[in-house]
């Protein structure tokens, strides 16, 4: 993981790469987790997960676009999996990131892709910035590679950080 000073200029700071269990990746696509958590504030240019899902699956099938950092008691007691806990701090996880919008790829892009292309070198360990390149080829080149997005919190007044593809 790069720091944000330190990433070069040809890197968006707006997605990145982050590993999630695929239980809590199933959770989130089945809109029961509405929030991801980590113990580690996300810089606030961060607006999108590519969300690699662990071994056995070891592949990239989701984008979430995300808010930025809440702290414990910032979130809605009944508004998915984990956030009680999260609100009264006793998963230990200093930060929750509203999942705003789900993204799913027709074709889930497989680690040994990710690698052959050198966009990864392994599964991302805390999180890695996503390269233009990757960015472009399946946000813009193939926009046709999106197949649902999810609205996963109704009427949510935060703006839009959406990549625009035209």
């Amino acid at each position: 993981m790069a720091s944000p000073s330190s990433v070069p200029q040809d890197v968006p700071r707006e997605d990145i790469f982050i590993s999630i269990h695929p239980e809590h990746v199933q959770s989130i696509a089945a809109r029961t987790k509405n929030h991801e958590y980590r113990n580690y504030l996300l810089p606030s240019t961060i607006s999108r997960l590519w969300v690699y899902t662990t071994a056995p699956v070891s592949s990239v099938e989701f984008i979430a676009e995300i808010s930025t950092g809440k702290t414990p008691g910032q979130f809605p007691e009944d508004g998915g999996i984990g956030n009680s806990d999260f609100n009264r701090g006793t998963d230990l996880l200093g930060y929750g990131y509203e999942i705003l919008s789900l993204w799913r790829l027709k074709q889930p892009i497989t680690l040994s892709q990710l690698q052959a292309k050198k966009y990864l070198k392994g599964p991302p360990q805390k999180y890695c910035y996503v390269k233009r390149k990757v960015r472009d080829d399946y946000l813009t080149k193939s926009r046709s590679w999106f197949l649902v997005r999810r609205k996963l919190i109704p009427n949510h007044k935060q703006k839009s950080r959406r990549y625009t593809a035209n």
